[in-house]
Parts: C-alpha cells; sequence; structure tokens
C-alpha cells in the first residue's frame, strides 16, 4: 500500500523481459478492473467445454444421432473443430507483448490468424468451382461469385465530359468501401506488427503485388494514383500513425 492509502498499479517498466516477451510479474497489479480475469480456470473451462461439445454432437439425442444426415454432420464438425482450437489457443497459446485489454484476447485473435492461414492453403489447391462449393458447404451464402470491378478502366482524373462530376473518377474511387478496409486494416497490422519500417515494405510490397496479378483479377487492376497516391501515402499510412 501507498502512504495517500492507494495500491500502487504497476506500469509497463514493471515488466519482466524473457525471450524477447514481456512477462507480467503480478498479472493481478497491472489492471484491476480485468484482475479476475487472471486467475486460472483451465479445468473449469474443460469441463464447460466438453459438456458442450457433447450436447451439440448430438449424441444425448439418440433421434438426431440415427437420422441426421452427413453433409450437417460434417458441417457441425468442422466448425466444432474450429471451436476446440480456438479454445486451446485462448487457454494455452503463448501470450504476446499485447495486454490490453487482456492477453487471452489477442491469444484469440493468433488462433483466428492460424485458422485463417490453415484454411487459405487449403483453398490453395482446390480448384475454383471446388473451393466455392466448399465455402458453400460451411455457410448458404458463401461460395457465389461476385461481381468485379476494374478501378484501372479510366485512369483519368479528370472528366470535363461527365455530367455529373468533373472528378467522377476520383469520387468513385475515394468513397469505396476499400478505402475504410485500407485505413482499418492497416490500423490492425500496426497494432500487431508496431514496426514502421516494416509496415512500410508490407504496404507497398502489397500494391506491387496487385499488379503483378491484376490480370487474375480485376479488382487488382487499379491507376497508378490510386495505388500510390490513395493507398500507400493516404489510406494506408493515415492507418499506420493511428
Amino acid at each position: 500500500m501507498e502512504p495517500d492509502g492507494h495500491k500502487r498499479v504497476r506500469g509497463r517498466d514493471d515488466l519482466v523481459q524473457q525471450n524477447g516477451v514481456m512477462l507480467i510479474s503480478s498479472v493481478g497489479d497491472v489492471d484491476p478492473w480485468t484482475a479476475w480475469a487472471y486467475k486460472p480456470r483451465t479445468i473449469s473451462l474443460l469441463l464447460i467445454g466438453a459438456c458442450f461439445l457433447i450436447w451439440a454432437s448430438g449424441a444425448l439425442d439418440s433421434e438426431c444421432s440415427t437420422s441426421g444426415d452427413a453433409v450437417t454432420s460434417v458441417k457441425r464438425g468442422v466448425w466444432a473443430m474450429i471451436a476446440v482450437f480456438l479454445a486451446y489457443c485462448l487457454l494455452q497459446a503463448p501470450s504476446t507483448i499485447l495486454i490490453r485489454p487482456h492477453p487471452a484476447f489477442w491469444r484469440l485473435v493468433h488462433g483466428m490468424a492460424v485458422v485463417y492461414l490453415v484454411a487459405l492453403t487449403f483453398l490453395l489447391f482446390q480448384k475454383r468451382d471446388d473451393a466455392r462449393q466448399f465455402m458453400k458447404f460451411l455457410h448458404p451464402d458463401l461460395g457465389i461469385e461476385l461481381p468485379e470491378r476494374s478501378y484501372g478502366a479510366d485512369c483519368r482524373i479528370y472528366t470535363p465530359e461527365n455530367p455529373t462530376s468533373r472528378f467522377k473518377n476520383v469520387y468513385g474511387t475515394l468513397f469505396d468501401e476499400f478505402v475504410l478496409a485500407h485505413i482499418f486494416g492497416w490500423w490492425g497490422k500496426a497494432i500487431l506488427i508496431r514496426n514502421q519500417p516494416l509496415l512500410w515494405v508490407l504496404s507497398i510490397g502489397f500494391e506491387l503485388m496487385e499488379f503483378t496479378f491484376r490480370h487474375m483479377l480485376p479488382n487488382f487492376n487499379e491507376c497508378w494514383w490510386d495505388s500510390i497516391i490513395l493507398d500507400i501515402l493516404i489510406c494506408n499510412w493515415f492507418g499506420k500513425i493511428y
């Protein structure tokens, strides 16, 4: 206890560094609001998760286990497999330097990233139609081919013949949903990576990748001012500084 009667809250100087990872020496003192979440409850959560899996699998319902179709069983099994892996990451995965709001939250985010990476690896070995069918197998709204938009069909900044706006190409690109995707996407990358030179390399490298594969995906076909000015120098930069 401090002389004024208030409990001292530990700061970053009280964290212990081991093998390049910041560890919390007394996690209950770092954030009093989440001190309850640092108490180990692995066995309790294991029992709750096991009971939930037994109930979700339909093992307690004999009619459901005998009359269920194979498609529904496989679909539920895939989602249960993902849920078990995420629960493992939530409880046992290594913690990172991110401790707010809780290290378990970032362990869960890491687990979701691993699931996404594994899913992309699986889809890489599938044909396009088979991959779309697999996505539709997981959810009926997925696996549907969406209309593609080419952003590089007309790269003129000034269009005097357009009756609506003389800067229609710029306005159409500026008020696109991918602008927010760039800003919030690079904001999230900046939180995870926390290295400005590396972020700039990734930002420029991604635009080079779009330029390389624009013959495969019309969305990658962008104008020079869209890639260099709007994406790299404005949206990506704005997301990285905040």
